[in-house]
């Protein structure tokens, strides 16, 4: 009877860890789906601010103070450095030289 109250013992002891270690499978699951999506609602909310900051300064910087306006472009204007009727670039008048 010893020997067949010691192998009840023993299965019942395997099915103990069996059941704890999937329980710990399970809650490392968990803890670790959890995690997941705290980390990521938190990483969302600070690259938010983070945007909504950067934003803030682009404002303020685009922003004339005092009435001034600031020109951040100045087109070139290619009909000042033309003269005359010539075509082609620019006209440069020259002798040749004979030696």
């Amino acid at each position: 009877m010893n020997l067949n109250g010691s192998l009840i013992y023993t299965i019942n002891l395997r099915a103990m860890i069996l059941k704890l270690i999937i329980f710990f499978i399970a809650v490392g699951w968990l803890l670790s789906t959890l995690v997941r999506y705290f980390l990521r609602s938190k990483l969302k909310k600070f690259v938010d601010q983070v945007q909504e900051a950067q934003r803030e300064q682009y404002r303020q910087q685009r922003k004339p103070s005092h009435g001034n306006v600031n020109v951040d472009f100045v087109p070139k204007n290619d009909k000042k450095r033309s003269s005359g009727n010539t075509s082609g670039g620019e006209y440069i008048d020259y002798e040749e030289v004979k030696e």
